[in-house]
């Protein structure tokens, strides 16, 4: 049998195309995604804010003042519950000193509702969400109204 060197230089290239192709195509989508999530860290603003009971955060001309915890029936941290609980703080929504409304959030199950509730009095390329209420409850001591602190996360979207 003859080997045609014609044939082996075709093998020899088709190979090495045959590996290059898939590593080419993991390279575009890598730079791609890396574009994409630059764009998407340019056009997003995020802030972060703790207010103790009675204190206000300021964002976009509008006023958030944590008014009072109504509820707080959590899981003490050092009990198995069988049931999670939850509290219910109660928010007042300022623009310029005057009040836009209260609104009742309830922390537990569905935290987002922070979010839901409050999307009313802020553009809608603004979403805030409450991160959590502290201090968390425990069966060695009583929480003080003075002592809770709420820390929030306020996400806006820029256009471009």
């Amino acid at each position: 049998m003859q080997i045609n060197p014609r044939n082996i230089k075709l093998t020899y290239t088709n190979s090495v195309f045959h590996f290059l192709k898939p590593a080419l195509l993991v390279l575009s989508l890598f730079l791609f995604a890396f574009s994409a999530s630059a764009q998407d860290e340019a056009e997003i603003e995020t802030y972060f804010a703790e207010t103790k009971l009675g204190e206000s955060f300021n964002f976009n001309e509008r006023i958030i003042r944590f008014k009072e915890v109504l509820v707080d029936s959590r899981c003490p941290s050092d009990v198995t519950c069988v049931r999670a609980g939850e509290a219910k703080i109660l928010v007042e929504i300022f623009k310029d000193e005057k009040s836009l409304g209260k609104e009742i959030i309830t922390l537990g199950a569905n935290v987002n509702s922070f979010k839901t509730n409050l999307a009313k009095f802020f553009e809608k390329e603004l979403d805030i969400e409450i991160l959590s209420l502290s201090p968390y409850p425990k069966t060695s001591r009583k929480i003080e109204a003075s002592d809770y602190q709420l820390k929030l996360k306020v996400t806006k979207r820029l256009e471009n």
